[in-house]
């Protein structure tokens, strides 16, 4: 936009005023809706066309600087804004790291406090010279935060906050050693280190004019206003970090807003892939219709981040209504990965987990109703009483109020709970924080109840309570999957188990059919461990 365009169009205006009238605080926030528009219609695009906008801006900047004409040593570009005018242009074409943080924690600052605190004089608000002052610390302000916005540069660290401090050091000693040689001659005033414009302000002009050191050399003298001086470029050096945690709190927000434009068409995506699987179904019905009454694991595959090890490998297992169906490994085998990916709490990284016919991941809200959980860590809130969590629980489900009185009455009384409910949580035991666990996860009376070593840690009376409580919702129809070490626990109270080995299944086997041979559970586990898991078929067997 020609620096002259307001002034054509519209005239003379007036002195814009040192105070926040209407018109400054349009100019100040001008560079932010500048800033803000250019992001929201950029960051989507490809990367080299954000690159080339960001040339573009620099290339502009760099002409309307110029445009003016100056002359004499106060026309140098050594203000810090005007600085920035340039090595901007040299930190995006050849792409300076060092040259561009110091743009961007020094000159951005600056930038900000020259927009808040204009120096234009008694020019016209539209003249030439306003507008290009006003350009000038726009461009200077809002590049380098576009530049680390749209991954031009990389966010910065602490070490090169460190590298753009030095960098303003050497330029601030520069800049005070000139002020004070140039005004032999002439006034200058780079970075407002010499005269008032600061100072006077803030009403500081006596700690600047009374604390000065002056000397003599080749016929010039040369003063200095140390203490202002110091001062001025402590609280600069403040300021570049406090800007630094004001830049990474609008960072975190534009990643969280990018973060949830992609969630978002990912939902789209993955509804219309639902809607096209279900082929005209409601997207309520179950994926699977034949597998309703079961837990299905159809070739999972889990890899963590980058690597290379897979956790869990081409795992299938189907359990039916009506099983305790035991689930045992070594530690690390990868017991605990597939039951997080199997509640949803970890993504699958190849092939499929249905409950109850719904797609752990295309229908993760119907699969997830149907599942009651029980983690490996019984984290809960431990400022809630026993009864707030409970109905917490029971609110996310949307049990009706006469089945949860009900449901928690019988589940208080059968665990011994009911003395404690109305405590804070943060007050019970391990085992009592278990059962209230447990209470929570039956609270909706799932179709499949999944528990992560629930005995870890109980007292035997809790762990037959809980025993007992698996085996009675089985019974009813429910399907009860559970890992657990305890292999005596695993024999006696389930229908079937499987055995994982370095992520590899190595068999399912029925309780009742290797015990009736006479060999134990621990036995035929050591077996297994001791061979390698391709060896071993898998063995499918119907419950009577």
């Amino acid at each position: 936009m020609p620096l002259t365009s307001l002034y054509n169009l519209l005239g003379e205006y007036g002195a814009i005023t040192d105070d926040f009238n209407k018109e400054h605080i349009i100019f100040l926030v001008l560079p932010f809706v500048i800033m803000l528009v250019s992001y929201f219609v950029m960051f989507n695009k490809r990367q080299k066309d954000r690159d080339l906008m960001l040339l573009y801006l620099v290339f502009a900047a760099y002409i309307d600087y110029f445009f003016e004409r100056r002359t004499g040593l106060g026309g140098l570009p050594l203000h810090l804004c005007n600085t920035a005018i340039i090595l901007m242009l040299f930190s995006f074409v050849f792409r300076l790291k060092g040259v561009f943080y110091f743009n961007y924690f020094a000159n951005v600052l600056g930038a900000l406090v020259a927009i808040v605190l204009p120096s234009i004089g008694t020019e016209d608000m539209y003249s030439m010279v306003s507008i290009h002052y006003w350009y000038n610390h726009w461009y200077a302000f809002f590049i380098p935060i576009l530049g680390v916005a749209f991954h031009t540069f990389e966010r910065p660290t602490l070490k090169l906050m460190v590298k753009a401090i030095g960098v303003f050091t050497a330029y601030y000693i520069v800049v005070l050693f000139l002020n004070a040689w140039f005004n032999n001659y002439t006034w200058t005033d780079y970075f407002f280190t010499y005269g008032d414009n600061i100072s006077g302000r803030f009403n500081v002009e006596r700690l600047q004019y009374e604390n000065v050191v002056s000397f003599t050399w080749n016929n010039l003298t040369f003063t200095f206003f140390w203490l202002y001086q110091i001062l001025l470029y402590l609280s600069f050096i403040f300021l570049m970090f406090a800007s630094w945690y004001v830049y990474d709190a609008i960072f975190q927000f534009f990643d969280a807003y990018y973060a949830l434009i992609i969630k978002k068409r990912k939902m789209r995506m993955d509804m219309l892939n639902l809607r096209k699987l279900l082929n005209g179904k409601d997207i309520h019905d179950p994926i699977d219709p034949g597998g309703i009454n079961m837990l299905k694991i159809s070739h999972f595959t889990k890899q963590y981040g980058n690597s290379k090890r897979k956790a869990v490998d081409d795992f299938s297992l189907e359990v039916n209504d009506g099983e305790v169906f035991g689930f045992v490994g070594h530690n690390g085998a990868g017991k605990s990965t597939t039951i997080k990916s199997l509640v949803g709490i970890q993504s699958i990284t190849e092939g499929e987990m249905e409950i109850c016919g719904y797609s752990i991941k295309t229908q993760p809200l119907e699969a997830k109703r149907n599942i009651g959980y029980v983690s490996d860590n019984h984290a809960v809130y431990e400022k809630l009483t026993g009864r707030e969590y409970i109905h917490y629980v029971a609110d996310l489900y949307k049990v009706p109020a006469d089945l949860r009185e009900e449901r928690m009455a019988n589940y208080l009384d059968k665990f011994n709970l009911a003395f404690a409910v109305d405590n804070e949580i943060k007050s019970y035991s391990h085992g009592m924080k278990q059962k209230l666990v447990v209470i929570a996860s039956l609270i909706h009376d799932p179709k499949v109840w999944i528990l992560d070593e629930p005995l870890t840690g109980l007292d035997p009376t809790s762990s037959i309570q809980i025993k007992e409580t698996m085996r009675e919702h089985a019974n009813r129809g429910n399907i009860v999957f559970f890992s657990s070490h305890v292999i005596e626990v695993v024999e006696r109270i389930c229908d079937r188990i499987a055995i994982i080995a370095h992520g590899k299944l190595v068999g399912v086997y029925v309780v009742k059919d290797f015990v009736s041979k006479g060999m134990s559970l621990e036995k035929l586990y050591l077996e297994s461990m001791a061979k390698k898991p391709a060896a071993i078929p898998e063995v499918k067997v119907n419950v009577e």
